[in-house]
């Protein structure tokens, strides 16, 4: 007599099977396709040598577990992830030119300090580079009489 729980969960793993193939699929399609919109905490992450690590071991099961195509999406989607990934994670600005922190010394503070409460010590960002935005286009966007 066979029977009991072992046949019954490979029965059920064979039958979903199929489907669990092609949801990896869909989501290894998707990753590559918005590889732009992951978060840069989580890119960063990919850089790291675990997380290279772990992506590399990700690969190879993949290549095992399912085939050689998805193997190679997965490997696409991997040196995606690190090309775009952040070479150094820091959020706000950031001027690589002065770097260092300089002491607030004057006694009158600013509007938004004496409105939010603040007491700085020191400032990290005095100057900021920002550039104005360009438009490429070739439409017009004056409101002339036609």
């Amino acid at each position: 007599m066979n029977g009991g729980a072992k046949e019954h969960i490979l029965d059920i793993l064979k039958r979903y099977a199929q489907p669990l193939n092609m949801y990896i699929g869909i989501l290894l399609v998707l990753g590559i396709t918005y590889i732009g919109q992951i978060p840069d905490s989580y890119a960063f992450y990919a850089n790291t040598l675990s997380g290279r690590f772990l992506l590399y071991w990700l690969t190879i099961i993949i290549a095992d577990t399912y085939s050689w195509t998805y193997a190679l999406l997965m490997a696409l989607f991997v040196i995606l992830l690190i090309s775009v990934s952040p070479r150094n994670y820091k959020e706000g600005f950031y001027n690589s030119e002065n770097n260092d922190i300089k002491l607030v010394t004057q006694k009158r503070k600013w509007w938004s300090e004496e409105v939010l409460q603040e007491n700085p010590l020191g400032i990290e960002e005095e100057y900021v580079k920002t550039q104005a935005i360009q438009d490429n286009s070739n439409s017009s966007n004056s409101n002339a009489a036609r």
